[in-house]
């Protein structure tokens, strides 16, 4: 397929724009393409006609300003969107986008050839920079790797390109321009009143960083995190005490931090990180996790008997959660992960506090847990994890897989020796559930009503018992099969 015969065949005159022509010039792989067109009575139908060429579904994005996506089905799935010049003419749609990098244009001619590979399906394009239509001076901030507005009125036409400047620096590692990050302290009121959905769209993008609690950070420096959340604010100057300067928001990003070094190298971490990683939910849903996972920690705060407590600001902390991703519009499934592992962060940690993990304890933390087992281990791991600086995180990497010893009593909170303790926990943690195939075990190969029948009880609490010891014995693998289990229960009667 010749794709750009194919685009050039309908549209004479076309430019690629936007995200796609900034990597290209930057010789990076996209996958998204964004055409810009002379406005033309028949529009409409030369888009339609491009589609039936590709492929491709037709729909409009925007019909008001006739913006159409068109989505390849089959390889190489190519997604273009396609609009006429906003304004008539191309130098007044150039000037109306929100970053110089991402206006420009360059007009597209037989001799332009898209590439695709055939593996991830994203695009190359070799072109002739001389060509490039730059009014912004988008070229020479692209070689200067800075994110820079096109104009002053950017934020308030929109503004979701606020947080937009921060996700596209984090994607390019570019850096913000000054002026631009003081415009950002001006107007970061304004991001409550865009639709909530681009801000959820923008901010996931922003976690795929690898360093996306540096962003964050930049964020809350100038005023945008906490006019995204605003539940964060009083964190800044809650539990100073404990966490130092920046109190609960100080330990909030540093666990955001701890998720992003945990994903950069979760073969030193987990050695099981093959079979781990295929039961994590997206590194981006669970940094998200991480930001929300303390959120309910100054409403919950309280001295008891000359100590600063929270007592009940997970769960609570799990129902705000969920506010906040219902206002974002996040999925249902992406809701009831994150509410989970935020409500239940403390198990792990509780389980840990024990001397010995034994296996009934770790039974009963999986069956309760079940999916979200893997998830709520990862962020408990940054969590802990957060307690000790880098440098001591890394020189302790070769005891992680140790067996966890007891603790001596009386060790403060963020003392290393009980992080370490902890972390070796988890890592247990994350080790027995895989060996033992967890996720297909937590299928119950009997019930109540088995009980009831095989050994003619009445209904109550010794049926409960009875079927937490078969299903101990199935988590030791020492049952596996339905008929196995019956006769073991009749074994118990």
């Amino acid at each position: 397929m010749n794709l750009t015969a194919d685009i050039t065949g309908v549209f004479k005159e076309v430019y690629l724009v936007g995200g796609a022509l900034r990597d290209a010039l930057l010789k990076r792989p996209f996958k998204d393409i964004d055409l810009a067109v002379p406005p033309s009575a028949d529009f409409k139908e030369k888009t339609r006609r491009l589609a039936r060429k590709l492929g491709a579904s037709c729909f409009p994005l925007d019909e008001e300003a006739q913006v159409y996506r068109l989505a390849q089905r089959k390889a190489p799935f190519c997604q273009l969107d396609v609009m006429p010049f906003v304004g008539g003419a191309l130098e007044a749609d150039l000037g109306r986008r929100d970053f110089t990098v991402n206006a420009l244009a360059y007009k597209l001619t037989p001799s332009a050839v898209f590439t695709a590979d055939k593996k991830t399906g994203a695009f190359r394009l070799r072109l002739d920079r001389s060509k490039v239509i730059d009014r912004a001076g988008g070229l020479k901030d692209l070689a200067a790797k800075k994110v820079r507005p096109v104009s002053d009125a950017i934020f308030t036409e929109d503004p979701v390109r606020l947080l937009r400047a921060f996700r596209v620096a984090a994607a390019l590692d570019f850096s913000v321009t000054p002026d631009a990050l003081k415009a950002v302290k001006k107007h970061a009121a304004l991001i409550a009143s865009t639709a909530q959905e681009r801000v959820r769209e923008e901010l996931l993008r922003l976690f795929e960083s690898p360093v996306s609690h540096k962003w964050l950070a930049l964020m809350h420096k100038h005023g945008l995190l906490t006019a995204i959340f605003p539940d964060l604010a009083a964190q800044e100057t809650c539990a100073t005490a404990y966490y130092g300067k920046g109190g609960v928001l100080k330990h909030t990003l540093l666990v955001v931090e701890r998720m992003d070094h945990l994903f950069e190298n979760l073969p030193v971490y987990l050695p099981e990180y093959k079979k781990v990683a295929e039961l994590m939910p997206a590194p981006r849903v669970m940094k998200f996790a991480a930001l929300l996972h303390d959120i309910a920690k100054p409403p919950k705060a309280a001295m008891i008997k000359g100590r600063l407590r929270f007592f009940g600001h997970e769960e609570y902390g799990a129902v705000m959660a969920e506010k906040v991703m219902e206002r974002l519009r996040f999925s249902r499934e992406d809701i009831r992960l994150v509410s989970k592992i935020i409500g239940t962060h403390l198990r792990p940690g509780n389980l840990a506090a024990n001397d010995i993990i034994s296996d009934r304890a770790m039974f009963r933390f999986f069956r309760t847990m079940g999916e979200h087992t893997v998830p709520l281990l990862a962020l408990s791991w940054a969590d802990h994890a957060s307690y000790i600086s880098s440098g001591q995180l890394k020189g302790l990497k070769r005891k992680l897989q140790n067996p966890p010893a007891p603790l001596p009593a009386g060790l403060p909170y963020n003392s290393p020796k009980k992080t370490l303790r902890y972390m070796q926990v988890l890592s247990q943690l994350f080790r027995v559930y895989i060996k033992k195939n967890m996720k297909s075990r937590s299928a119950r190969l009997i019930d109540g009503n088995d009980v009831i029948k095989t050994l003619k009880l009445p209904e109550g609490p010794k049926v409960g018992e009875l079927l937490e010891k078969i299903h101990l014995l199935q988590f030791e693998g020492k049952i596996k099969t339905r008929e196995q289990a019956l006769k073991a229960l009749k074994g118990m009667g």
